[in-house]
């Protein structure tokens, strides 16, 4: 600092005040009320009443914003009044208060702060940039800078840490529990479901299994004054920011219905970690592998049952669109296919006659592509899904006595991975591939394999290994998946005695029952039903067990 300043004028003095959240997390001795912006206000105003050749110029307040980084309102604003010769002296609390970044807190203080003549002061480090030793400038402060900055590193690391041990025991962490849930009362970690509008997540729900579009349910939302969830969460007066864009008064739309669609929380799924800060310095967040998130089923109580959240998965991925916003998908849409390509079929309506007549072709064909018609007329279709459905529901029958005596004799998941044998033969194989890489060492030493054949024939055999465990891995995943859906859908006989006596085909009843509808050429069809998995697990186990109680606790 130039010495005629100090001898003719007075230093026209920032006072600048900064406090966030991270502080609490980032500091060990961190004192909420003497960190606060009052104490700083106070504490840095007695000392420039102290000292007569001082003046306050302004406060630059940063209050709520990290010191992580220098991407702050007030801290701004302040270095645009260094520059325009408004100010030639910063006074602040401390060092943590100016900043928390050891790169970039460094320059300022030893670079662009000399550079332009401007006097530092930092009160509890007792540093004064204009009576300060070269030892204090380029190693003491420096130093102290340092441990600022390793705090926030040690401390995110250890917060990152403490989450996933939380997430892993099912602990809710994040800061709002998604729409259609909030927080209990009695344990901020636990979400319950929001009896206010538990009612609109369902609505949403059997609207699209009724084929609407999602375009078409958020219109209706917002025809019927329905709150979207950032205006539900102002109403009850929670301070909610998004990283959505959105307007004055957020409005249902598509992206909004998709996103509660697809958010396996509503199944009772919590799933946490599906994205990170890139690190503890940088605000940007990137999306993460799902296979590194972290998952917990039936974590809390669910409002959509499963199977019908699994069809909303399926018709979402078809597509499926209506003409008009409020108009319904076809009844067939997402369900109808070409037994020969497998290609969806397309809707067509002949209006040569006094009567249109509605139908459906193959859609390669339709394209011009190799494929035939597989023409077959509306009215035709009905009639003979109607009749097959009837048939289906009355075959159902026999297994409804016998689904009951499995779950009275309690069957466990290892019985039923020892029921379903496709698991068999991969350990076979695996088993196979073990034995013959542990023999080669013994081949090489008798000299009946090479040193060349002993290599390429270890990385083959490992190879085979490692694929049979992938194989395990994702029949693993397949099994539990057959198990809760089969033995864990304790409505099942319930829900489809509900369509015994049909008489018309309604499309919500349709994505419900179906899951493909094959055309064959013929005009004949073929249909998948959503419960064949169901069916095919009670013949296992009938198989299996031949209906004997002992039998089964026998094996388990």
């Amino acid at each position: 600092m130039s010495k005629n300043i100090l001898d003719t004028n007075k230093f026209k003095v920032a006072m600048y005040l900064r406090l966030s959240q991270d502080d609490e997390k980032y500091d060990k001795d961190f004192k909420t009320e003497s960190n606060s912006i009052s104490n700083q206000r106070l504490q840095i105003k007695e000392y420039i009443d102290k000292n007569e050749d001082m003046e306050l110029a302004g406060e630059y307040v940063d209050d709520g914003y990290s010191g992580i980084n220098f991407e702050r309102p007030a801290f701004k604003e302040m270095m645009e009044d260094v520059i325009t010769g408004n100010i030639n002296c910063i006074v602040v609390k401390d060092l943590s208060r100016f900043g928390r970044d050891y790169i970039d807190s460094g320059r300022y203080l030893q670079r662009v702060f000399p550079s332009l003549d401007i006097r530092f002061i930092a009160l509890n480090d007792n540093y004064d940039s204009f009576t300060a030793s070269e030892t204090e400038k380029n190693l003491v402060i420096p130093f102290k800078n340092f441990i600022n900055d390793n705090y926030c590193r040690d401390t995110s690391a250890k917060v990152r840490s403490v989450c996933k041990v939380k997430r892993k025991q099912g602990q809710f962490i994040s800061n709002y529990a998604p729409y259609g849930y909030e927080k209990d009362k009695g344990d901020k970690h636990k979400i319950v479901i929001d009896k206010e509008v538990e009612y609109v997540v369902q609505k949403i729900f059997t609207m699209k299994l009724e084929g609407y579009s999602s375009y078409s349910i958020a219109k209706h939302l917002n025809d019927n004054g329905i709150l979207s969830p950032m205006e539900y969460k102002k109403s009850k007066g929670i301070r909610y920011k998004t990283g959505f864009n959105t307007n004055a008064v957020a409005k249902w739309d598509t992206p909004a219905i998709n996103r509660i669609l697809t958010n396996e929380i509503y199944i009772g799924t919590l799933q946490q970690g599906k994205r990170e800060k890139i690190n503890y310095k940088l605000d940007k967040v990137v999306s993460k592998d799902r296979s590194d998130w972290i998952e917990i089923e039936y974590n809390h109580e669910a409002i959509i049952d499963i199977n019908d959240f699994e069809i909303v998965q399926k018709l979402l991925k078809c597509d499926i669109k209506a003409k008009n916003c409020g108009e319904k998908a076809d009844l067939f849409s997402g369900l109808l296919f070409c037994k020969d390509c497998n290609a969806q079929m397309t809707k067509k309506v002949d209006k040569r006659g006094k009567t249109p007549t509605i139908y459906y072709i193959c859609s390669q064909y339709n394209k011009g592509k190799e494929c035939s018609r597989h023409s077959i007329k509306q009215e035709d279709l009905k009639a003979a899904i109607l009749e097959m459905i009837r048939h289906y529901i009355k075959s159902l029958g026999k297994y409804e006595a016998f689904s009951e005596k499995i779950r009275e004799m309690e069957v466990s998941y290892e019985l039923f991975k020892k029921i379903d044998k496709r698991q068999e033969q991969t350990k076979k194989s695996k088993a196979k591939f073990e034995l013959l890489k542990s023999s080669l060492y013994q081949d090489l030493k008798e000299g009946l394999i090479s040193e060349e054949e002993f290599y390429d024939m270890r990385e083959f055999y490992t190879n085979r290994i490692v694929e049979s465990e992938l194989v395990l891995e994702k029949q693993n995943k397949e099994i539990t998946r057959l198990y809760k859906k089969s033995l864990g859908n304790k409505n099942f006989f319930s829900e489809i005695k509900k369509y015994k006596n049909i008489n018309t085909l309604e499309r919500g009843l349709l994505v419900r029952l179906i899951d493909k509808i094959y055309v064959l050429e013929d005009k004949r069809i073929e249909i998948h039903f959503n419960y064949d998995e169901t069916i095919d697990v009670f013949e296992k186990i009938n198989h299996y067990t031949n209906q004997s109680p002992e039998k089964i606790r026998e094996v388990v």
